[in-house]
């Protein structure tokens, strides 16, 4: 009897090419074909699928969508900055100081605007993906509700970059440089890595979990995607609250001691 013999094969690419990624993918295929076809094997498989509900049609696009959404409220840390900056500069604030209104009055008056402005902005984004295709599986108040939420985070951030500023130029440029890495590294626009710190309980926690765009892009994609409600979202929703209430006081308590004062 003749010994079997053994034929080794090394596919020799980049790892981090996709055309190599394909290839090594669909020649393993293969190979394990031919493999068993000489063996005469007859390998059969009955696969069947069986989606999350919601998630059987799901695009890319529906899944982007909620990151679409936090990166147009985030930005409203660049029209806060903007402009506290404009009535600082302009003298507006300091002639309001004249006046009987406190900086809580005048950051409420604020506050509540750029609120109303949020609120406005959601269901016309929505309204424009539903256009393009994207299918919604939640409630559309829920939805509002996790952006108000992290609008303060906006409205603190706005607040502080305001403090830091002499110019609107100079507002824009420092939110912007705040903005950028608040949204991106923190899976709204694509995957991130991951980056483990400690486990609570059951739950790992990485670094993205210290910013609230991550907890507010989680709770979006689970109302959107899954039509999860309130009591599935807790721990995003606790997340979200504390940090944005804490950025909020935060810009307001640095705002009141750099400008209001001073004004």
């Amino acid at each position: 009897n003749e010994q079997p013999q053994t034929a080794e094969i090394t596919l020799v690419g980049a790892p981090e090419s996709s055309e190599y990624l394909f290839a090594r993918s669909l020649l393993s295929g293969y190979l394990r074909y031919f493999t068993l076809l000489l063996g005469g094997w007859q390998e059969s498989i009955d696969l069947r699928y069986s989606f999350i509900p919601g998630t059987g049609t799901m695009s890319d696009f529906d899944y982007g969508v909620g990151g679409a959404i936090v990166f147009g409220i985030a930005f409203t840390t660049l029209i806060a900055a903007e402009l506290m900056v404009r009535e600082y500069v302009g003298g507006t604030l300091r002639r309001l100081r004249l006046t009987r209104l406190s900086a809580f009055g005048l950051l409420s008056g604020v506050t509540l605007a750029l609120t109303v402005v949020a609120a406005v902005q959601v269901p016309i984004t929505l309204g424009a993906a539903l256009l393009m295709g994207f299918t919604n599986h939640g409630s559309l108040l829920l939805i509002i509700l996790i952006c108000l939420l992290f609008n303060l985070t906006a409205i603190g951030l706005g607040l502080l970059v305001a403090c830091f500023s002499r110019t609107p130029a100079d507002a824009t440029n420092l939110a912007s440089a705040v903005l950028v890495p608040l949204v991106f590294l923190s899976d709204a626009l694509y995957p991130m890595p991951e980056m483990p710190l400690f486990h609570w309980g059951t739950r790992l926690i990485q670094l993205y979990d210290f910013l609230p765009t991550t907890h507010a892009v989680a709770a979006i994609r689970q109302v959107t995607v899954y039509g999860k409600g309130m009591g599935n979202l807790i721990f995003a929703l606790t997340a979200l609250t504390l940090l944005s209430v804490s950025t909020f006081l935060l810009g307001v308590i640095v705002y009141h001691r750099r400008r209001m004062k001073l004004g």
